[in-house]
């Protein structure tokens, strides 16, 4: 486990170097146009989103392991969430859902409190999903006021077209050419004065 930390120790480090050094890069220019606070606050929420999903899916690992050397399925640690997420879709009939509420009555199994840990990182790995959705379309949203700005845009953009599957993004998807246009404008204005 020791690893493990010691890994996501180095890469936070690592992804949070090129925000630490952005206003530096970006100089006076920074503090001058919005783009560059809002890519920043991005930039940190993709770096602890990613964080999150890997502690997530670490212990999500860890936990599946230990209960199946206990000679366990992971899938049948019995947990109140999964009883409702299973009714939730239809897996389960309310005499069921109702059955299993009356099992789970008294102190839970150390099994079941390993896999509600799980439970809830799945909830931090979520919301920290949601906050890096929130500010990546902020960040799209924000119309750069300068040059530097709008190259910045362009940039980070031409990046974001190149990843597999960008285009249907529920997130963000209808914002993108917005952005484009934003930064482009920067561009005609200055080329007008």
């Amino acid at each position: 486990m020791k690893t493990a930390t010691t890994r996501r120790a180095v890469m936070a480090g690592l992804a949070a170097a090129p925000v630490a050094g952005l206003p530096a890069i970006a100089g006076v220019v920074a503090e001058h146009d919005p783009i560059f606070a809002a890519f920043a606050e991005f930039k940190r929420a993709k770096v602890a989103k990613d964080l999150i999903m890997e502690a997530a899916d670490d212990l999500r690992g860890d936990t599946s392991a230990a209960i199946k050397a206990a000679g366990l399925d992971p899938r049948e640690i019995l947990t109140a969430r999964r009883l409702e997420t299973w009714r939730e879709m239809g897996l389960c009939s309310d005499e069921d859902y109702e059955a299993g509420l009356a099992k789970l009555e008294g102190p839970p199994s150390e099994y079941q409190k390993m896999w509600m840990r799980v439970e809830e990182s799945d909830d931090a790995d979520m919301e920290a999903s949601q906050v890096a959705s929130a500010t990546e379309r902020a960040f799209y949203e924000t119309a750069p006021t300068t040059h530097a700005g709008a190259l910045r845009l362009l940039r980070h953009l031409a990046d974001f077209l190149d990843e597999d599957d960008v285009v249907n993004d529920l997130y963000v998807g209808d914002v993108v050419g917005d952005a484009i246009r934003n930064a482009i404008a920067v561009f005609e204005r200055e080329a007008r004065s």
